[in-house]
């Protein structure tokens, strides 16, 4: 079973950093597009090889999520471009599965001057200096539409960018008329176009699908210990039922890493606010269901997709949003809806500790007893409760040593090159 293609991961990658940010994953997406052209133009890549620099194009900005606390796309990347281009690189060297390429992004905005005299890959050292390009280009382009001259740039040739750059922009531009398809927003079919070339194996989808786990912790980290934990006890829970298909198994793995994703789009000061909330902020927290079905919908295998928007659903038909009661619900989604629920009374919240094991038994014990929750799957939970929970534990450690190794080296390298 296919949980999701090569080219719905791209897509998928940039609709999360749209929950995010809409503006800077817009100017990313857009230059991704102009370096597939110039690619196409330059004529010494393979169509998979340029449909994944698209890819790295359109998230070439990933660090200014993390370090940039306001989305001024002029500052950090025209004029203080360093501290995105460092996490950016780590985050892709240690998160994701494009390590090979993850220098590009440090080496980015670095002058074609400087760029030739750097020990690296010189056909990465070409994409550097070609997104650099790109980058710029759209930034001017997009901010001064109709008075921006193109041939200003022309002055820049031989020290800011290569001879190279410009002979395959200018191809570009004649031959597939760039400026008029981004003013019309043809380039949106166009990029998405090319992502059908991307040819990702069944271990880097799994390894992207992870990035969108962490990308949710550019917000706050804890988003990425929730993650880990409904991930942990939904398995764990259907290991020990047993009677669970590999497909169900693998559709329950991955609803439980994407189910949340929605959450994205409802601001913090609701999220951790330390008080009853109101009836409409009850309806803004409600609507991430919606949301995270729209952008699972059509890109994930449909049994993921009918998992992860179910987990507010209730057997008794008391829950969200569709109101669907046990009779049309399949143990997959159930198990979802318990291991959520136990992720949001044990995780760490700004507003309260974590639940102690004996609250926790006894509120999902009332579930049952309401015939809102399965009563196999929490007989299952709770007669292995310790055991389940120090595995989560384990596991949380883990993700979140990795997400720390990252922070340190940011830091480290930040310093080093300060100095």
């Amino acid at each position: 079973m296919e949980i999701v293609s090569s080219k719905d991961i791209c897509i998928l990658c940039r609709e999360v950093l749209r929950l995010i940010d809409k503006r800077m994953i817009d100017h990313g997406a857009r230059v991704g597009y102009i370096l597939y052209r110039m690619l196409q133009c330059d004529g010494n890549f393979e169509d998979f090889e340029m449909a994944e620099y698209a890819l790295l194009g359109m998230i070439h900005d990933i660090g200014a999520y993390k370090v940039e606390k306001k989305a001024d796309i002029l500052k950090f990347d025209v004029t203080d471009t360093m501290p995105h281009s460092i996490y950016g690189s780590l985050f892709l060297k240690y998160i994701s599965p494009m390590a090979d390429r993850s220098k590009i992004i440090m080496y980015h905005h670095l002058d074609y001057s400087q760029l030739v005299n750097v020990e690296y890959d010189e056909r990465h050292k070409k994409i550097a200096n070609f997104l650099n390009f790109a980058s710029l280009l759209d930034i001017y382009n997009n901010s001064m539409g109709e008075k921006f001259d193109y041939s200003r740039l022309r002055a820049y040739e031989g020290t800011k960018f290569s001879k190279e750059c410009f002979q395959s922009f200018d191809q570009a531009q004649v031959k597939y008329d760039i400026f008029q398809r981004l003013k019309s927003g043809e380039w949106q079919e166009d990029l998405e176009a090319a992502f059908e070339d991307v040819l990702f194996s069944d271990e880097e989808k799994d390894k992207f699908i992870d990035v969108l786990m962490y990308i949710s912790g550019f917000r706050v980290e804890y988003n990425v210990v929730d993650t880990v934990t409904s991930t942990c006890v939904a398995r764990e829970i259907a290991n020990r039922m047993g009677g669970i298909s590999g497909d169900d198994m693998s559709a329950l793995y991955y609803a439980s890493l994407l189910h949340d994703v929605g959450m994205l789009t409802v601001p913090l000061e609701i999220i951790d606010a330390p008080r009853k909330l109101t009836d409409e902020e009850f309806k803004t927290i409600r609507k991430h269901v919606e949301v995270t079905e729209l952008l699972l919908r059509g890109r994930v295998n449909e049994t993921v997709t009918n998992i992860a928007v179910s987990h507010h659903e209730r057997g008794d038909g008391s829950g969200y949003p569709k109101k669907i009661r046990a009779e049309d619900m399949n143990i997959p989604m159930r198990i979802l809806q318990v291991a959520d629920t136990v992720t949001g009374l044990t995780c760490i919240r700004k507003f309260r500790d974590p639940k102690p094991k004996d609250a926790v038994i006894s509120i999902l014990a009332d579930e049952v007893r309401h015939n809102r929750f399965h009563r196999g799957i929490v007989l299952t939970f709770v007669n292995n409760y310790d055991e389940i929970m120090s595995i989560v534990n384990k596991r949380s450690e883990e993700v979140m040593a990795n997400w720390k190794k990252l922070n340190s080296q940011y830091e480290t390298v930040s310093k080093s090159i300060s100095k």
